[in-house]
């Protein structure tokens, strides 16, 4: 029988984490104003969301689903 140190989830979480990270599209700074309160309630949403969950993974997802949207022609 052959024992092995059981990876912890941490490790796990870590891995996963550097192997997304070392995936990512290359990146550029988006600076807006926005209303403090629609500030606040992006922060609140990050926090219900947990770990891995930020600010601009939700501003990412926000702005991906207005684009899927198409454009209302007048």
């Amino acid at each position: 029988m052959v024992l092995k140190a059981k990876k912890t989830r941490r490790e796990h979480e870590l891995k996963s984490l550097a192997l997304e990270e070392a995936s990512k599209e290359e990146t550029s700074r988006l600076n807006a104003e926005i209303p403090v309160s629609l500030h606040h309630k992006i922060k609140i949403r990050a926090v219900e969301e947990g770990k891995g969950s930020s600010i601009t993974s939700i501003v990412i997802k926000a702005l991906e689903a207005y684009l899927d949207t198409p454009v209302a022609k007048e």
